[in-house]
């Protein structure tokens, strides 16, 4: 039914939908009407036959009180010649039948006798009364048969109605449905014209504002949207040609640089290890990394460094000839394939980059040094992968980063087992804070006047289970590149302040620490709110704290140095400038810079008394501090002529193994305790240097 109702015309089941529904309406109605009628009918002829029975239990009533029933039952026989009536019944004050008549009257021959049956006869009673005193009831039992005739006459009248109004109602429907089914039909042969000849130029004519109206002129405003589709359509195709151009060049440049990328970097290497080359020529790929980029990133933001970037990238045009191939890989990495009849070639080219890159760059009117680690592995066509090339240019790179960045290795079966040893190192060093395995060692500072301890300096050691004590030089770069040297510094902080709490309890108050603190320290946000939290946990009051940074780490980039330690400064801490004089900074950003302590390097007081021109440094150098209103530290004096120079000289703060070598936090309590007021003239080691 639902298939074949799938199948017609939107016309004919619309007529069909209003004439079922027409035709329910008048089935309810007709329903309604039968059952009205029929109660109706009953309630007529109850009423008829009751007035009959009250006018025959007037007359019966003396004789049913006085049980001449002979006399009652003749009086009844008026109300036994109604043919609705099938029993009558005298009843006594008890209800126990005294007389009953049956009256037999002439069958009836109709059609619907079978319907009798679902009609049953009817109960009428009425008392008998006499005197005002009930004597008895009249009881009559009425058949439903003449009721069943009439009610079916009634049906067929309602029936003969109700067809003559569905036709003519379905006459009207159709009359109806040809306003409606006609503009829908009407639509339906414009879209199937439009679909198949694709004439979107035509217009449907609208008349009515239903919702067919409505539609037709969204089929118009769709029309229009396609046609002015097409008109640009052409216009798109011609601009195809140019976007594929495009395309083309964003699949194998970066954007940014203007050079080939990463997806071009790798077709490239894959045809030159592929394809033959001439033996005596040799093929060599440069991977390159910029050394501080992120510093530039995080104190000038991600857009300096793009314009950065850009710089570098014309340098390196700058650098390379027409047939040598420069990729950007991502970041502040880049990879350069060339060939060269000799290693003495590359070395001329990466000499020359290493060069133009350490020349400062001047991007958004700030001056900008970075530097620049390359790694160089040689590609054998038909021998190596690319993968493997792409390996031994990662191990040279890990050893030219590991040399002191700015510089270039060649890759070399003795480097990648130095790299795989120098991971492993790596790896190990991430447990050990977890281990306990690294400790605090230091070192006394001595007043060259009142000649006593006067503070100290915190020198990290590490014990490692079975390469015994390593001093910072072997572990530390390997923290600043993995980035744990962030939470080893802060453990440096809360250690060395928590020591020096209890040396300013024990001793004196004035008691100072020196903190060294790693370029990778210097530029994290977080290194602030650590000496903060650490000087308020352990009470420690800011003017005994001293962070001691080096000279190459203040000059690299001078405007965000400046920043951070004044930013350091507002703390209440001291800045020293670690390994002064060796560097080549310049005295005009000494100036501007919040330090407090220069510390002389060790290598100009060791050629006390004998070199002079250590002597003239060490003096230019005190000259300095007293003139900007520093204070200075002299490193390195392990002989008493050099304290009575430094003494002489007014340089009020010494260091070295005259006094004593880096000591346990233990052994630095003992040396306090035992710390004279003055010092012997023989100025003896108080404790032998510490590996």
């Amino acid at each position: 039914m639902l298939r074949l109702l799938r199948n017609l015309k939107i016309a004919e089941k619309l007529l069909l939908t209003e004439l079922a529904m027409t035709l329910s309406m008048l089935l309810v109605f007709s329903i309604f009407a039968l059952g009205n009628h029929y109660h109706n009918l009953r309630t007529h002829l109850a009423e008829s036959i009751l007035l009959q029975m009250n006018v025959v239990t007037t007359s019966i009533g003396p004789a049913v009180m006085f049980g001449e029933l002979d006399s009652a039952t003749k009086t009844l026989e008026p109300l036994s010649d109604n043919n609705n009536i099938r029993t009558i019944v005298i009843l006594d004050q008890q209800q126990h039948k005294l007389e009953s008549l049956h009256p037999q009257h002439l069958p009836t021959s109709s059609a619907w006798q079978w319907l009798y049956p679902f009609f049953g006869d009817m109960e009428l009673n009425v008392p008998i009364i006499v005197n005002e005193k009930t004597v008895g009831t009249l009881r009559a039992i009425i058949k439903q048969e003449q009721i069943v005739d009439m009610l079916i006459g009634f049906a067929w009248s309602n029936t003969i109605a109700a067809i003559a109004a569905a036709l003519f109602g379905y006459f009207v429907m159709w009359r109806l449905n040809r306003y409606i089914v006609s503009p829908i039909h009407t639509l339906q042969t414009f879209v199937s014209n439009i679909t198949q000849n694709h004439h979107y130029d035509q217009r449907i004519h609208t008349t009515s504002n239903d919702e067919i109206g409505l539609l037709g002129k969204d089929i118009n405003n769709m029309l229009e949207s396609i046609s002015q589709r097409d008109a640009q359509l052409q216009k798109e195709l011609e601009h195809r040609k140019e976007i594929e151009e495009k395309l083309q060049f964003l699949a194998h440049y970066d954007k940014s640089t203007l050079l080939l990328n990463r997806h071009a970097f790798e077709e490239i290497i894959t045809k030159k290890i592929t394809t033959p080359i001439d033996e005596r020529k040799h093929i060599y790929l440069l991977l390159l990394d910029l050394d501080r980029f992120k510093i530039v990133n995080d104190t000038f933001g991600h857009n300096t460094g793009d314009k950065l970037l850009q710089q570098v990238a014309h340098r390196l045009r700058g650098n390379m000839s027409q047939e040598d191939a420069i990729f950007r890989l991502g970041g502040d990495e880049f990879a350069v394939i060339l060939e060269a009849p000799k290693r003495s070639t590359i070395e001329q080219v990466c000499n020359r980059v290493i060069q133009n890159i350490s020349t400062p760059f001047i991007v958004d009117e700030h001056e900008i040094h970075i530097g620049v680690s390359i790694g160089i592995a040689t590609l054998r066509p038909g021998f190596d992968s690319k993968t493997e090339v792409m390996k031994n240019a990662d191990i040279a790179l890990y050893q030219a980063k590991d040399a002191g960045r700015n510089t270039y290795r060649f890759y070399s079966d003795e480097d990648e087992t130095n790299t795989s040893e120098l991971r492993t190192l790596r790896e190990e060093l991430h447990f050990s804070l977890q281990n306990q395995e690294l400790e605090l060692f230091y070192q006394p500072i001595i007043h060259t006047q009142q000649l006593k301890t006067i503070g100290f300096e915190a020198l990290l050691r590490w014990r490692h289970p079975t390469r015994g004590l390593l001093a910072p030089d072997q572990f530390i770069h390997l923290a600043e590149g993995s980035g744990l040297i962030i939470s080893i510094g802060a453990w440096v902080i809360h250690q060395s302040l928590k020591q020096l709490a209890m040396w300013q309890q024990m001793f004196d108050q004035d008691l100072f620490m020196n903190v060294n603190i790693s370029s990778r320290q210097l530029d994290d946000d977080s290194l602030s709110g650590t000496i903060r939290h650490a000087l308020d946990f352990y009470r420690i009051a800011p003017r005994t704290l001293n962070l001691e940074i080096t000279e190459s780490m203040v000059m690299r980039n001078i405007e965000s140095a400046k920043h951070i330690l004044y930013a350091l400064k507002q703390l209440g801490i001291g800045i020293a400038i670690d390994d002064f004089g060796i560097g080549h900074s310049s005295m005009n950003y000494l100036k501007q810079l919040p330090v407090d302590i220069l510390k002389i390097d060790k290598q100009f007081t060791g050629g006390i008394p004998h070199d002079k021109v250590d002597i003239a440094i060490v003096d230019a150098l005190v000259a300095l501090a007293v003139s900007l209103n520093l204070k200075v530290v002299a490193e390195g004096v392990e002989s008493a002529i050099q304290f009575e120079y430094l003494q002489y000289k007014l340089c009020h703060h010494v260091q070295g193994y005259l006094f004593s070598a880096a000591l346990s936090a233990s052994q630095t309590t003992s040396f306090m305790a035992e710390f004279p007021e003055s010092i012997p003239a023989g100025f003896r080691k108080v404790a032998q240097p510490e590996l």
